[in-house]
């Protein structure tokens, strides 16, 4: 089994866009991925409610690698009917160039 720390870093190098679809509405199924791989991992969201990381071992990841900030949080029953709704392609668009003919910008 690949390490944690590992698998971020390739994963991170696998996509210029990973990090901003992992941090701007994907990280609870970023905490989802790696659950998959790592079973014994658990979410912690933030105080704001706004980014959930996941504890694996006696550390804590996202997509940006290990973080150090405190004031994590185990998840309640309503914060987790609010992070499954969170979704980077449902709030998001990725911007992909311009058009050659019109050079407006190319939004997915």
């Amino acid at each position: 089994m690949i390490d944690i720390e590992t698998f971020i870093s390739n994963l991170q190098e696998s996509d210029e866009y990973i990090k901003t679809i992992f941090m701007q509405g994907g990280c609870y199924k970023f905490y989802k991925l790696l659950k998959s791989l790592y079973p014994e991992s658990v979410p912690l969201i933030n105080k704001s409610k706004d980014h959930v990381v996941t504890l694996h071992g006696f550390k804590m990841w996202d997509i940006n690698g290990e973080v150090k900030s405190d004031g994590w949080y185990c998840l309640t029953d309503m914060d987790y009917t609010l992070v499954e709704s969170w979704s980077f392609s449902k709030n998001k668009y990725l911007s992909l160039g311009e058009c050659p003919c019109c050079e407006e910008p190319l939004l997915v």
